[in-house]
């Protein structure tokens, strides 16, 4: 009888000591757990690039490729946006066509975007007197390399060949505008 009341002894203290039932427990400090008060966490906003928990500001990465792609139409097919605009000649862009990925990085704190897209995008408007139109692909649109991208404009008819030589020197800074012009909007989400 005296062995049953050690082995009884033995499986009470066990793994989990610091449960047993003596003298001095009060002495042991309270483990239960202990509701917080106050505020807990911080929302924020859906599309923003860094997360609340990054406070050093490692790297982070979100998909972005939707929005952007949205984004980046919206410019280019947008009225006031002007491919070429110079000596009364003016070339808008009617529908656009994106392709790729984009992505917002949150480095060393600092929010910034890279994509890498497809364009392709129907102009129209008038050159020399004339209505002109035709379409322009751009493959690679890069935001590591904003100035060794190729356009590629094809005009819809003998009228629009002028135009489309002219869009090959002039709207290459229109569409690294576009490309800064995306970059900023997206990062001010």
């Amino acid at each position: 009888m005296a062995e049953a009341k050690e082995d009884d002894a033995s499986k009470k203290s066990g793994y989990t000591y610091w449960k047993r039932d003596i003298d001095d427990a009060h002495v042991l400090p309270d483990n239960r757990p202990q509701k917080l008060e106050g505020e807990t966490t911080k929302e924020t906003p859906k599309d923003a690039v860094g997360s609340s928990w990054n406070s050093a500001g490692t790297w982070e990465e979100k998909d972005t490729t939707a929005p952007a792609r949205a984004e980046l139409e919206k410019i280019l097919t947008d009225e006031t946006f002007a491919l070429l605009d110079a000596d009364g000649n003016k070339v808008i862009g009617c529908t656009a066509t994106i392709t790729g990925d984009s992505q917002a990085y949150h480095i060393r704190g600092r929010p910034r975007l890279g994509f890498e897209f497809q364009v392709k995008l129907s102009w129209k408007g008038s050159f020399e007197g004339k209505e002109v139109s035709g379409d322009l692909d751009i493959q690679d649109l890069d935001s590591s390399d904003l100035d060794g991208f190729d356009i590629r404009p094809k005009p819809k008819n003998s009228d629009s060949k002028a135009a489309a030589e002219a869009l090959k020197k002039s709207a290459r800074p229109a569409i690294k505008k576009a490309a800064e012009l995306l970059t900023q909007r997206m990062l001010a989400r």
